[in-house]
């Protein structure tokens, strides 16, 4: 697991994609897919420095597109590959149906309880093995998801080396 501390600049940014993602939601009546119980606009602030932590580790203009209704399952490309960024309190890469699960690798942040410029980088999963390894979760009863859990993801150190990898082979 990485920390990364995230400057006052990445903090407002961070913040201000937050409010404009949570506005455009209330404008619309679009609600978000709940797997926890913490207020809406905490967990899009939430998935905010988890974008921005992943985007400073991995060298990447932080740059997200603002969508009432969810990203398509990919925030970013890097270096040919997509990737989705997951932040949760629970320590589990979730979402909400497996069919969400479309992208090349998912990432897993949490943010800091106790200092607010701080994420940690859990780990990252490539798309086959978590599908073959998610299991059924219910944080919230009645309300159903999928994930692996921390201890299960790989370093983010070990990304680079595995994207080379397979582009070498693609």
């Amino acid at each position: 697991m990485e920390a990364i501390t995230l400057t006052s600049p990445e903090m407002y940014a961070a913040k201000a994609v937050a409010f404009q993602i949570q506005l455009g939601k209330e404008k619309s009546g679009v609600a978000n897919g709940r797997i926890c119980n913490r207020d809406d606009l905490a967990i899009n602030l939430e998935g905010q420095l988890g974008e921005v932590a992943v985007c400073k580790h991995l060298g990447l203009t932080y740059c997200p597109n603002i969508h009432s209704s969810g990203d398509g399952g990919i925030d970013y490309r890097y270096r040919g590959n997509s990737l989705q960024i997951k932040s949760t309190q629970t320590r589990y890469l979730l979402f909400p149906k497996k069919e969400n699960m479309i992208c090349d690798y998912a990432i897993l942040t949490t943010a800091s309880k106790d200092k607010n410029n701080l994420v940690y980088l859990q780990g990252w999963i490539d798309h086959d093995t978590w599908h073959s390894t998610c299991v059924e979760l219910e944080f919230i009863e009645g309300v159903r998801s999928y994930g692996v859990h921390a201890r299960n993801l790989k370093p983010m150190n070990e990304l680079d080396e595995i994207i080379t990898k397979c582009n070498k082979t693609k």
